[in-house]
């Protein structure tokens, strides 16, 4: 392993972010980007070369996603006995780089499928097996080569690029009568709480790292990403959410977030309100009995119970849980415990994944999956994809459809214009990295 430690004065890494505009334009890129500060839980950002791909069709059965799924988790098995490690270790080591839609989910929960299902376009999850790496340390600016990556270049200037023609795929009313009939099935007693999405659309022309670059380095995205996908298309998340964080020694941790505000209004608006506070509490007691699936027992505990977490556009409520592993659990026991992310479903689970098929439009595609990665070392660590772009295959004209998604969590004490304007609050994060002359946010 070759370390290289690059100077805070360096201009060229003002953030990490910046690392990737130095990847050779020509090599495909499996990248998780710590845009934030170093309290931000992400301390940690990894460049990897993708030298397989699987891919999990959008058509496959339930029983084929889930074997192929197995099949690939086995090459980075966890540790049957915990290990010893320093806690300054390399979390990556090589190994998978992956994107988890949210329709993998339904392979986990079938009863979650409902009889009239709309056809997928995305992949239930795409898996990058990446042996060469680079790793860079925010805490001491170091630079780590895992295996053979390639040559990091200087770059001159930045590709360009540009967003437009950003727009909701539905109206404002639409969006409200949705939830509107959240509200009743909540009321009935179908649910206690549902996260209802919507979908905007935009066309981005010019360089897919470019604008993932500015997309983390402006929201400051604590868990960001730029992930290619086969067939030309890209992920880029901007997520402020920690979804699943293993360690080598079988330490696991999920920060669900419930409750938002916009950044611009008084942080107590948020703290103060009982129906947000309500909103996490009930996905942190399912976020418990998810963990407590594959923990020790006794070992599940409610480490923070709602704390403010302040991001570039909005305020977030915030909680951790935390426990140990069993020695006998594998990868695809954690996922099939815990995934879908309960925080963008709702609770109980599989009745409100039922609610969200019936009452969304267009499918999420990895929206509100998983993106991170699992190591050969045995750690493990995976954002929800939430504030996250789906870019499709450039075009003759070097443009790109571009999905985005935005949802609230609903519960009895909703209200239509609230939860609408929160979406538009939680949109701004890629609406405010298009030209406001192109941006039609109505």
């Amino acid at each position: 392993m070759t370390s290289l430690t690059l100077p805070q004065s360096d201009c060229a890494i003002r953030s990490a972010a910046d690392l990737l505009l130095r990847w050779p334009a020509q090599e495909p890129l499996a990248a998780l980007v710590s845009g934030g500060t170093l309290e931000s839980q992400n301390a940690w950002t990894i460049l990897a070369r993708p030298v397989e791909t699987i891919v999990i069709a959008a058509d496959s059965t339930a029983t084929d996603a889930l074997a192929q799924l197995e099949l690939a988790l086995s090459r980075t098995p966890r540790p049957s006995v915990p290990q010893s490690h320093d806690t300054r270790d390399i979390p990556f080591t090589g190994g998978w780089i992956l994107a988890l839609g949210y329709a993998l989910g339904e392979c986990f929960e079938p009863r979650a499928v409902c009889d009239a299902q709309p056809a997928a376009a995305s992949p239930r999850a795409v898996l990058h097996w990446c042996a060469d790496a680079w790793c860079f340390d925010h805490t001491t600016s170091t630079l780590h080569a895992i295996g053979n990556p390639p040559t990091l270049s200087s770059p001159t200037e930045t590709p360009a690029w540009q967003l437009h023609s950003m727009h909701p795929r539905e109206s404002d009313a639409h969006y409200a009568a949705s939830v509107a009939r959240a509200i009743e099935y909540i009321r009935a007693g179908d649910a206690y709480q549902a996260n209802i999405a919507r979908r905007f659309d935009g066309v981005l022309s010019g360089s897919a790292r470019a604008f993932a670059h500015a997309a983390i380095s402006e929201n400051h995205a604590w868990f960001g990403a730029c992930v290619d996908l086969p067939g030309g298309g890209c992920l880029v998340s901007m997520s402020p959410e920690l979804f699943l964080r293993v360690s080598h020694d079988g330490r696991i941790a999920t920060r669900p977030i419930k409750g938002t505000r916009s950044a611009d209004v008084p942080a107590r608006e948020l703290l103060e309100s009982t129906k947000d506070c309500a909103e996490l509490a009930m996905i942190v007691d399912l976020m418990r009995n998810d963990l407590g699936r594959v923990a020790a027992i006794g070992s599940v505990e409610v480490a923070q119970s709602r704390v403010l977490e302040t991001h570039r556009t909005v305020h977030h409520g915030v909680a951790e849980i935390r426990a140990r592993l069993r020695n006998d659990v594998s990868w695809m026991d954690v996922l099939r415990a815990t995934f879908p992310p309960g925080s963008v479903t709702g609770a109980p689970k599989v009745r409100a994944m039922q609610i969200i098929q019936e009452l969304e439009e267009t499918e999420r595609g990895f929206y509100c999956g998983g993106i991170g990665f699992i190591s050969a070392s045995g750690n493990a660590a995976l954002s929800v994809a939430i504030r996250t772009a789906q870019l499709g295959a450039a075009d003759a004209d070097n443009e790109r459809a571009l999905a985005y998604h935005a949802g609230c969590g609903i519960v009895i004490e909703s209200e239509l214009a609230a939860e609408v304007a929160e979406t538009h609050t939680k949109a701004r994060a890629v609406f405010q990295l298009a030209q406001s002359g192109d941006v039609d946010p109505s």
